[in-house]
């Protein structure tokens, strides 16, 4: 498929996960799993400094936002492969 790809979108990205889980660490601390077609786990966290302010939402989106933004420089480096 990177063949023809000129960049890697946010819809690429999307269509690549196959799973995402949550799993609640500690009090104040949402930790995400972002799996993909390869079998690859790019993972998030989130946390928040007390935990009477937790919001398990807002903790779970932060999470998920940071694992997902670890998933720009691999798949760049791979499709910055593919044209060589």
């Amino acid at each position: 498929m990177g063949f023809f790809m000129n960049k890697i979108t946010k819809e690429f990205l999307e269509s690549e996960i196959v799973d995402v889980a949550y799993n609640r660490l500690s009090k104040t601390l949402t930790h995400c799993a972002i799996t993909v077609k390869c079998g690859f786990v790019f993972t998030g966290e989130s946390a928040c400094v007390d935990e009477s302010t937790f919001d398990e939402q807002i903790g779970r989106q932060i999470a998920y936002d940071n694992a997902f933004k670890s998933m720009w420089q691999p798949y760049g480096f791979w499709l910055a492969k593919t044209k060589e």
